[in-house]
């Protein structure tokens, strides 16, 4: 409680008016117009959108894969023939493949050398480890997969480590190992495998999975956000901002209901519940997205017989195929945009609708109230002012050239059906570039105001300019 009070003052120093969803941030000086690069037409490396369960080792299922607008993979097991089969054929594809190490962590050394001779090869994949080896599923530890990959760096410095780190809610764990905090997670992180490549051209990446799309048969408000999510994003987000060196970051989204039926996580996505998710990770500017899952594990443990993915235990596409299709086909449309600024992420900025309140304990938007260091709306220089009725969150960043760039996202739980009608106050703007849905519109502005309309789950990409 003393947390939603502290987030409330917060709201009212920079807003004004929180609770009417309204807040002004400073006037500043008149600007120099400037006109926009064209950035469609500019260099920039694509998203890396990719699955978790790889598909059938064949050639039809990986077109299949690739056209949902994939352009990673993670595969196992290590060492197999299988793995060999699909790195011919993701060669043949332009598919780039992560290989899956679990416990065996001298397989890396063994398997490198004919690996590395596949282009589709990017590295290996290790799934949660903590920071030292645990005694409770004998998993490797951070510090001892950086042993067994330092060598190999040397000698394939081109050869990526993707170390999937566990979420924030997890740390508290009975891991069989000393006890460690959030921050010291990613910090181990960050000394004993991004140092490795700091100094290279590969990708340095920071990945983490933790799925927001909650349901409790139990609870009086049976669907709604995982508190913690957002504050998941934001701790590798501002990791990647404040590092030294360049980091990559990557993040799973839920794509399939999993879990007992009495669990948190037993809610099939829809495509607005993906979307919501994905814009929400453009809003924190990630590098990368990969799905939970792409095909269906098999029934038994944590999954369920009537549970499933984008691809059914028959081989066959399910709608969730198609809804994450369509999502990535939006992300593809824009994406030599937004990657002109996600490098220059600042922050994200929470903002509540004028139809929320906290007196409502099941209309709160606690995830945006969990946030340890939210982005004020006066740091937002360009943006004048801000009304929303519906609770949005505002990613800010700018290109090289010091232009600004705003993701706003429909941040509500999908099943309450919210629609934000939003009011954006750029002051001296004339113009607005509008990403939607992948789209560029470009909307004359009255009196600097940009109107936003957002649907369910929805995000806008907005350049004010001119």
């Amino acid at each position: 409680m003393l947390k939603r009070i502290l987030g409330i003052g917060l709201a009212l120093t920079f807003c004004g008016l929180a609770a009417a969803g309204c807040a002004k941030g400073g006037s500043g000086n008149k600007r120099t117009p400037v006109v926009l690069p064209d950035y469609e037409s500019m260099q920039s490396e694509p998203l890396t959108l990719s699955g978790w369960v790889s598909p059938e080792a064949t050639t039809e299922a990986y077109r299949d894969y690739k056209e949902a607008g994939f352009n990673y993979v993670f595969v196992g097991a290590i060492g197999s023939a299988e793995t060999d089969k699909v790195l011919d054929i993701c060669d043949k594809l332009g598919i780039k493949v992560f290989v899956n190490v679990y416990k065996d962590v001298d397989a890396m050394g063994v398997t490198v050398e004919k690996y590395s001779k596949h282009v589709s090869f990017a590295g290996y994949n290790f799934d949660e480890p903590v920071i030292y080896k645990n005694i409770i599923n004998f998993n490797y530890g951070i510090i001892d997969i950086a042993e067994k990959m330092k060598p190999i760096h040397e000698k394939y410095p081109d050869v990526e480590l993707l170390i999937n780190l566990n979420p924030t809610e997890s740390v508290d764990l009975n891991w069989g190992t000393p006890k460690f905090t959030y921050e010291e997670y990613l910090e181990a992180q960050k000394t004993y495998i991004n140092s490795i490549y700091k100094d290279g051209t590969a990708h340095n990446w920071l990945s983490c999975d933790s799925y927001p799309i909650c349901y409790n048969p139990a609870a009086k408000q049976q669907y709604y956000l995982k508190t913690s999510w957002l504050q998941n994003l934001a701790y590798l987000a501002e990791t990647k901002r404040d590092c030294e060196f360049k980091l990559t970051t990557n993040f799973f989204i839920q794509a399939m209901a999993y879990g007992t039926p009495d669990g948190l996580h037993d809610r099939k996505p829809t495509y607005e519940d993906i979307r919501m998710q994905a814009y929400s990770l453009l809003a924190y500017g990630f590098d990368g997205i990969s799905y939970f899952c792409y095909t269906t594990p098999p029934s038994g443990g944590e999954f369920q017989d009537y549970q499933y993915a984008m691809i059914g235990r028959d081989g066959n596409k399910t709608d969730i195929y198609e809804a994450g299709k369509a999502v990535n086909e939006e992300l593809r449309s824009f994406e030599k945009v937004y990657k002109q600024f996600n490098s220059g992420w600042l922050g994200v900025c929470p903002v509540y609708g004028t139809n929320n309140t906290s007196a409502d304990e099941f209309y709160f938007n606690k995830s945006m109230d969990a946030l340890a260091n939210p982005l004020e709306l006066k740091r937002l220089s360009e943006l004048k002012g801000f009304e929303t009725d519906e609770d949005v969150i505002i990613g800010y960043m700018k290109d090289g050239s010091g232009n600004p760039g705003f993701m706003v996202v429909n941040y509500n739980d999908t099943s309450r059906n919210k629609k934000v009608n939003a009011k954006m106050d750029f002051g001296d703007y004339t113009q607005a570039q509008v990403y939607r849905k992948g789209k560029k519109t470009v909307v004359d502005l009255k009196d600097g105001v940009l109107d936003v309309a957002l649907d369910v789950g929805e995000g806008v990409f907005v350049i004010p300019c001119s």
